[in-house]
């Protein structure tokens, strides 16, 4: 199942208990039916829990009755009696003409909570959200211009800011940051959601941090390695040619220290010395060191 799935199941168990808000997430739905005229409403989805979801709407908000049917991977949820459909018409304040505008009635959506709602239905009919494995992005497709223009309207009064493009003769309203996404899948009734893509966005910051950590420390490390190893050559230069007493005798217990343990760092180099001696203290003579050996060389 995708993510997009999940989501629409979880806002498909957002109780309907306000009036008001039963009816927006209706209306929302409906002005993204497949077909929304004076002589038929159609309703297509692939979803069982979404086809149930708008039978119950439409029953609760209108009073309709509608037996959703299976065509091929689709259920179709079909109202053409007349009086049904006037009734609908009636309750959302559209005149029962051949040609609908698709325009909202913003008196149907006065309360904030039923500007969700709306968005609710919307989405369940013509939404997708990316899941938490990839690039934060959730969509409403319409086909109507118009209608996408309002719909971004509604967005704003929710604080909102969706970007907008056009499709193929329709509209495109989009965010692509991930605060958004979560935010509106808050809104709208899937917290569970939005939960999970915080997870993951913590999740994925929390392992860029230990892989650049890691990789801070390896550079570190293949930097002291490549260090010790030049001190290394440089005494054994010294050594094979003239033998420890080329060495001053301040710099001696170093050189027996340094080709004793050439894998060590400063920081344990430092702490085998008698006393032990500062890491700056130790660089110092090692530098010394390698600039003697490059001289007698």
């Amino acid at each position: 199942m995708s993510f997009s799935s999940e989501v629409k199941n979880e806002l498909c168990r957002v109780p309907m208990q306000r009036p008001c808000c039963t009816r927006a997430e209706a209306y929302g739905a409906l002005l993204h039916a497949t077909v929304f005229s004076h002589r038929e409403i159609r309703l297509s989805t692939a979803s069982e829990a979404i086809v149930r979801r708008l039978q119950a709407l439409l029953q609760r908000a209108f009073s309709v009755e509608g037996e959703p049917q299976r065509q091929g991977s689709k259920y179709q949820l079909t109202i053409d009696d007349a009086a049904q459909v006037g009734r609908i018409f009636d309750v959302l304040g559209y005149d029962r003409k051949s040609h609908v505008t698709y325009h909202l009635n913003r008196n149907e959506l006065d309360e904030e909570c039923c500007l969700a709602s709306f968005l609710r239905g919307a989405f369940l009919m013509a939404g997708t959200v990316a899941g938490p494995d990839k690039k934060s992005h959730l969509e409403i497709k319409s086909g109507h211009q118009s209608l996408a223009g309002e719909e971004m309207s509604l967005l704003l009064d929710l604080g909102l800011s969706p970007k907008r493009a056009s499709r193929a003769g329709g509209s495109l309203l989009y965010f692509k940051d991930a605060a958004s996404v979560e935010d509106f899948l808050t809104r709208v009734g899937a917290p569970h959601a939005a939960m999970a893509l915080m997870e993951a966005k913590v999740e994925k910051n929390m392992r860029n941090t230990i892989n650049r950590r890691v990789n801070c420390e390896t550079a570190n490390f293949v930097k002291t390695a490549d260090a010790a190893a030049r001190q290394v050559v440089a005494i054994r230069t010294v050594l094979d040619t003239r033998g420890i007493d080329a060495f001053p005798e301040a710099m001696r217990e170093t050189v027996r220290l340094r080709l004793a343990h050439p894998t060590d760092t400063l920081a344990e180099l430092a702490q085998r010395f008698d006393p032990p001696i500062s890491k700056p203290g130790l660089s110092h003579r090692l530098k010394k060191i390698t600039e003697f050996a490059s001289k007698e060389d």
